[in-house]
């Protein structure tokens, strides 16, 4: 479990853009915090970091959005997903995220506690803790070998 402080919305994004550095092609993050924590904001630095030169928005009521991206690291699609609405496990299995990945993307899932029993131990997760004085600790844990281990010592440090 790795962890980096971050205190304004700039500093969220720039973790974001930072933490794009970690990522593979077929990952999927999952991103829990309470309501207005940071989810979008840190996506919209992910995006950044990955090429994606269009606005990122949050996909609340569309549930997936898909970005183009371009980078060095043979990610070519972001997809951003919100699941806050979902009413099922059966909802979240209907978007089938697992085959959207398997070519060339990566997924950040929003709320994604409420998806963590669909894909198990496989996954990243970020948790966004906020704190009273508006700084918020961004936490990563689930599936870190060695090399994503070293990257995100890397990005804690920053």
């Amino acid at each position: 479990m790795t962890s980096r402080r971050c205190v304004d919305d700039a500093a969220t994004q720039a973790a974001g853009e930072a933490f794009a550095a970690v990522l593979r092609p077929g990952d999927i993050v999952l991103l829990s915090s309470p309501l207005g924590a940071g989810k979008t904001t840190f996506t919209k630095g992910v995006a950044r970091g990955l090429g994606v030169r269009e606005r990122v928005t949050s996909p609340t009521f569309t549930m997936v959005r898909q970005h183009e991206a371009s980078n060095d690291l043979g990610i070519t699609t972001l997809h951003h997903c919100d699941v806050y609405r979902v009413e099922s496990l059966g909802e979240v299995l209907d978007l089938d995220l697992g085959e959207l990945v398997e070519e060339a993307a990566v997924a950040l899932v929003e709320w994604g506690e409420l998806a963590e029993s669909i894909f198990g131990r496989d996954v990243l997760t970020i948790t966004i803790a906020p704190a009273d004085d508006d700084t918020r600790t961004i936490t990563v844990a689930g599936a870190i070998d060695v090399d994503r281990a070293q990257r995100l010592a890397e990005w804690s440090n920053a």
